[in-house]
Formats: structure tokens, C-alpha cells, sequence
């Protein structure tokens, strides 16, 4: 027979024949013969392995690499989701952290006539609601006495973005917290006084210096347009000056001009009308569905980022966008154009 039948048909012996079967095992003591024939076995069974390699070895390379399994991929889950869920660093955390693998949607026909891009900061430029995840729940942890006062990220998904003053009675309300035990005030005081700890620690989002860098650089207008008070982007873009210095004005929700929070469009208006742009001409980069609404309510395209710790991640419920990307890195400078 040929090797590859000998390969394909051979088996490893059993133990007991391989024992009845040699004069030099019959004539050792008992354990000894056991010994030697497990030793036998063993031989017969790496010789198994190897031959049953030897068919894969025989392919090209691209047949062997397409049953690999890629160390940075688990699932359809990054590798740094399954680091977040080990107890893993913020850094690590935000290699877009439990962001489901999902393609990229480009939803225009063309390339937009853009002027101006405006960015989001809290969970689109900068790796905060992990932080801000933790921070929330350590405040409620001595009201959790019966178990339920706790933040999940289902109930999370639908803050991001808003004003604390809007949410902060929302939470409380589905924590079963009273607000004779914990006003709505003291919750966010105490929440702001927690969050710089986290600061330093929080990275930008992958690609997000690099593609501020191209805009820049290829003349379009650039500008955070954030919810957050003036204080709080500044404490936390002190930690990230090079992007800071990138940006041609930072619209706080603070601003007096500012009379409503996302959905309405009223931050972005400003941002636009501060950089001497038509809303029109602007593009928005945001991860919730509440800025979405806010850039498509001031007449502006929008790229959206969901974060897939979220359920509010799904694709279906950023329809309105004109892109839904897993992070900026995806975005090409060919799906905008110059003014």
C-alpha cells in the first residue's frame, strides 16, 4: 500500500495485544509490561497526530490560514472586549471595547459637499462611558441595599448624550431611589466629583486623532460640539492637548445661547454658526441616537458610531444616519469633498 493509505488506515494498538504480543514484555514483571505498553500506546498516538496533520501542512498557504483562529478575534467580539470582561485596563477597554463586528454602512450616493466637521466628545472622541459607567454606579452602591439600585447599560444607552439635569431624576426614578434619599442634584454633584479620577486614564477612540489630523490638513473646519459643561471638556482634554489644539472652537452645552440638550439642535446650530458655516455643510460624528437626531434636526449629515456595550447600538436604530461605522478608523476622506 501506498503511505497515504497506510496513513489513512492506520490505527494505534491496544493496549492489552501490544502486551500479549511481545516476547519482551511477557517476561517483565506486571507493572513493568503495563509500563512499556502504555509508553507503546502513547508513540502510537502521536504518530496519529502527526499523520492526520500532514494533509493540512500539504495545502497552500491560504487554505491553512482560512482554520486559523486570529488572536485578535474572538467571535464576533475584539479581543479587547474579552480583556474588559477579565478585568483589563481602561486603555484596554477602549479598543472599542465589546463593539460587535458588524460591516460598515455608507448610505450616500456620492461625496458630501462638506465645510465643517463636528465632533462628539463623550464616547465619540474619548473613551468615556466605560469611566462614566463606573463612576454612576459607585455613587448608588450605598443605596443598593436592596439589590436593584444599579445602572445597567441598557438604562445607561439612554443618557448618553443628554443633559445630566435631564437624566439624573430618570435613573434615580428606575433605581426605586426617592428623591428625599437622593436628590437628583446631589446624585449628578456627586457623580461630577467622582469622574476625575477616571480622566487620565481615558483614551481617544482608534482613529480619532488621525482622522481630525486629515481633516485638518486637507482645510475643512473642525470643532467639538458637546453636551458637557465648559469645565468638564476642558478637565478632560487636558489630558489630550494635541487633539485639543487641532480644534478650531469647543461648543459647551453650557453656552447661555445653548436653550435645549440634544435631540434638539440647538449645540450644533451654535457650533456651525461660531465656525461661519452652513448647517448644511457640516458633518457630525456622534455614537448615540439622540445626537443623531440633533444633527439631522439642524439639516446636517452624520456618521454614527455606536458603542456596542449598548443595545442601543443597533444599526436599525441610527437609520437616519449617513454612515454607521464600528470606529472612525473605517471612515475614507473620499465620502466627503471640499468646499
Amino acid at each position: 500500500r501506498s503511505r497515504r493509505q497506510e496513513r489513512d488506515t492506520f490505527t494505534p494498538p491496544d493496549v492489552s495485544s501490544v502486551m500479549e504480543a511481545s516476547p519482551l514484555l511477557r517476561s517483565k514483571p506486571g507493572h513493568v509490561r503495563m509500563a512499556l505498553a502504555l509508553a507503546f500506546a502513547a508513540v502510537g498516538l502521536v504518530c496519529v497526530a502527526f499523520t492526520a496533520r500532514q494533509p493540512m501542512l500539504n495545502q497552500p498557504a491560504a487554505v491553512r490560514n482560512a482554520f486559523k483562529v486570529s488572536p485578535m478575534r474572538c467571535g464576533s467580539v475584539g479581543l479587547s472586549a474579552m480583556r474588559s470582561s477579565m478585568g483589563g485596563s481602561m486603555r484596554q477597554r477602549s479598543r472599542r471595547v465589546a463593539r460587535a463586528v458588524k460591516e460598515p454602512e455608507v448610505r450616500i450616493n456620492g461625496p458630501l459637499k462638506i465645510e465643517a466637521v463636528l465632533f462628539d466628545l463623550d464616547g465619540t472622541l474619548l473613551d468615556f462611558e466605560g469611566g462614566s459607567h463606573d463612576a454612576l454606579n459607585k455613587v448608588l452602591e450605598p443605596y443598593n441595599s436592596t439589590g436593584q439600585a444599579r445602572l445597567t447599560w441598557e438604562m445607561h444607552g439612554t443618557i448618553v448624550g443628554r443633559r445630566a439635569s435631564e437624566w439624573s431624576s430618570e435613573i434615580l426614578e428606575q433605581c426605586g431611589i426617592a428623591p428625599d434619599v437622593l436628590a437628583p442634584e446631589k446624585y449628578v454633584e456627586m457623580y461630577l466629583e467622582r469622574m476625575p479620577e477616571y480622566y487620565p486614564s481615558m483614551p481617544l477612540m482608534p482613529g480619532a486623532l488621525d482622522l481630525v489630523k486629515k481633516l485638518k490638513a486637507a482645510g475643512y473646519k473642525v470643532a467639538v460640539a458637546s453636551s458637557s459643561e465648559r469645565i468638564s471638556i476642558q478637565k478632560k482634554l487636558k489630558f489630550h492637548p494635541e487633539l485639543l489644539g487641532l480644534m478650531d472652537i469647543v461648543q459647551p452645552g453650557d453656552d447661555p445661547d445653548i436653550k435645549r440638550g440634544k435631540p434638539a439642535p440647538d449645540i450644533f446650530l451654535a457650533a456651525a454658526k461660531k465656525l461661519g458655516v452652513s448647517p448644511e455643510n457640516c458633518l457630525v460624528f456622534e455614537d448615540s441616537p439622540f445626537g443623531l437626531m440633533g444633527a439631522k434636526a439642524g439639516n446636517m449629515a452624520c456618521a454614527a458610531i455606536p458603542d456596542g456595550r449598548m443595545p442601543i447600538a443597533d444599526p436599525k436604530r441610527f437609520g437616519d444616519a449617513d454612515f454607521v461605522f464600528n470606529s472612525m478608523e473605517e471612515f475614507s476622506m473620499d465620502y466627503i469633498e471640499k468646499i
